[in-house]
């Protein structure tokens, strides 16, 4: 079966805080690419899709680095698994993303 994801995703555990419908929803990753991030959160309400800010500490150096993305689909259980589509744009946290990723995994 063919991988139909445009961009390699990368196990990584980060904390990271969507911001969605005026709530903040504190999660953490369970993979992430330069196309999309996968979180578990335990966040006990409904999760709607749609339009999310993804706020996340990559490293160190690299901390409350910012991108928009759309909530595709949620799972809920014990904890919630939400899949996130990132919306690519220019934004420094977009860059910071794919340089972190470059450097990391190349």
């Amino acid at each position: 079966m063919k991988e139909r994801r445009e961009y390699p995703r990368y196990e990584i555990e980060v904390p990271v805080t969507l911001r969605t419908n005026g709530k903040l929803i504190p999660a953490a990753t369970l993979d992430l690419s330069l196309g999309g991030i996968s979180v578990l959160t335990d966040f006990n309400e409904e999760i709607a899709e749609g339009d999310v800010e993804i706020v996340m500490d990559l490293s160190n150096e690299l901390k409350d680095i910012s991108i928009r993305g759309n909530i595709l689909r949620f799972k809920k259980g014990i904890a919630q698994k939400v899949a996130i589509q990132f919306v690519p744009d220019a934004s420094k946290g977009f860059r910071h993303l794919e340089n972190f990723l470059v450097s990391r995994y190349n």
